[in-house]
């Protein structure tokens, strides 16, 4: 099903408008009264139905802590727009201002809700708990996602290879049935660290997604001065419109959709693409840098982003699919900073000054071979000289660099399990793998391949571009052949 079509609504006719200052809120007020007006309307909002509309009456609210609108349990409304055209809200620094910031997938930390599953394949509805009575952590019509392979070892939430969510039809003895099959498979050999895994994720597993996760809201004109901090938005979807960031900008986390129109984030601080995203898009939107972290994201969608001010960058991206209209920047890097591999991307009328991949590396040294192209290294995620990064995710590609980062060879993962305290990862590399490829020698360093499919249009500004725009659509990164 289309994102669009899981929109409840984009109706200007609201079944509930509210005025901000009926609940105290005032440009004039103290920052407790204020923070104190939030609350209050979060409780209001709580007990409604329907779709709703707040607005903000133009000028500057200052608050004593963040400004978090619908971050209540036991939310019923299904679609929230918060009125804010002529609105700055300044709070502390150090504080998240945000929608729903509490909300989220419920794990370890939260009554340990994370839930094994038995290995299931794609294209089926139903998993199999391996705990039987765990039912009772799940009611039908709440979503959840569905998840496997731990990158970090860390996080909240997690840094999820593979992932989707999915909303519950059904409850039986020990299974959940979902509205829509499955789009990928999951391992309950997949590798469990941290502890256990308890809360990270790892094998198949299941998280809970809490109640009011599952709303829309939408920001409209508001601006969000510099606090040192992100600004979160974590229901179902996230919509900002018309909106200014002094710095760091929205921080896409655990959304089914997130999506930026007309905004702009010109501050010093970038945009940090977090984790367990399905789409995100950015709309006639200019957000100086944006950094992917992991590609714990499936899709990106990017229409008319000129970046404009200093250090100009686009880091990364995510793992199923790429489109880029009409990007300016300075660098644009494939490949994620630290965990997971970018997926196909298409770019058209884009141009960059420079052109390049992210070049976050496992020294090969850290593995050993045990034939058969299974490699294995002690502990994990990452390896003892790379515990930052991640590339052993089922699926993706990687590559083998000599000591200058020049490319030898591509080689694919096709699982990753665990024992005795390592990690071991099939791959088709020879055995064992030659200290010369290709006119490259070893010593050799892993990356993942900074992108399988690149198909450009039109693309400008450096040579990377210029050679891709002139080669078949879906040629390697760099014609690193795969």
């Amino acid at each position: 099903m289309g994102i669009n079509r899981r929109l409840t609504s984009t109706s200007n006719v609201y079944d509930n408008n509210l005025d901000f200052s009926s609940f105290g809120g005032s440009p004039g007020a103290s920052g407790s009264t204020n923070i104190a007006a939030v609350s209050s309307f979060n409780t209001a909002y709580a007990a409604l139905s329907g779709s709703t509309k707040l607005y903000v009456p133009p000028g500057t609210y200052t608050g004593n802590a963040a400004f978090n609108f619908a971050n209540t349990v036991g939310i019923a409304g299904s679609r929230l727009v918060i009125d804010a055209y002529g609105v700055t809200f300044t709070a502390p620094g150090g504080a998240s201002n945000g929608v729903a910031i509490s909300s989220g997938l419920i794990q370890g930390g939260d009554d340990f809700k994370e839930t094994r599953i038995d290995t299931v394949s794609a294209q089926s509805s139903t998993v199999t708990l391996k705990t039987a009575g765990q039912t009772s952590r799940f009611s039908v019509g709440q979503w959840c996602i569905v998840s496997g392979i731990n990158m970090q070892g860390a996080g909240d939430p997690p840094n999820l290879g593979i992932f989707e969510h999915k909303k519950i039809q059904s409850i039986g003895t020990g299974t959940l049935t979902f509205t829509e099959p499955l789009v990928n498979s999951y391992k309950d050999t997949w590798p469990a660290y941290s502890g256990g895994g308890v809360g990270r994720g790892g094998p198949a597993t299941v998280y809970p997604l809490q109640g009011f996760w599952d709303q829309e809201v939408e920001v409209k004109g508001a601006t969000f001065t510099d606090t040192g901090n992100l600004t979160y938005g974590k229901p179902r979807v996230m919509l900002w419109t018309d909106c200014t960031f002094d710095t760091y900008g929205p921080c896409p986390t655990l959304n089914l959709l997130f999506r930026s129109t007309r905004c702009t984030g010109a501050g010093t601080g970038g945009l940090e693409v977090d984790k367990c995203v399905h789409r995100i898009e950015f709309i006639d939107s200019m957000h100086r840098a944006v950094d992917f972290q992991s590609a714990s994201v499936n899709e990106v969608y990017v229409s008319n982003m000129v970046q404009t001010g200093s250090n100009l960058r686009w880091r990364g991206g995510a793992r199923n699919s790429n489109t880029f209209i009409n990007l300016q920047t300075t660098t644009f890097n494939f490949g994620v900073m630290n965990y997971g591999c970018m997926g196909p991307t298409t770019m058209t009328d884009c141009s960059a000054t420079t052109g390049t991949f992210f070049n976050q590396t496992t020294p090969f040294s850290d593995m050993t071979e045990e034939g058969g192209g299974v490699l294995s290294y002690d502990g994990g995620p990452g390896s003892t000289n790379a515990p930052f990064h991640y590339w052993a995710v089922p699926g993706c590609n990687a590559v083998l660099l000599d000591s200058s980062n020049n490319f030898a060879q591509s080689f694919q993962v096709s699982d990753v399990s665990q024992a005795g305290g390592r990690t071991y990862v099939h791959t088709n590399l020879p055995d064992p793998v030659p200290s010369t490829i290709n006119g490259r020698s070893a010593p050799w360093k892993i990356i993942a391949h900074p992108c399988p499919s690149v198909t450009m249009t039109n693309c400008s500004g450096n040579t990377l571009f210029t050679t891709h725009s002139g080669l078949p659509a879906g040629t390697p990164f760099n014609e690193w052949t795969l």
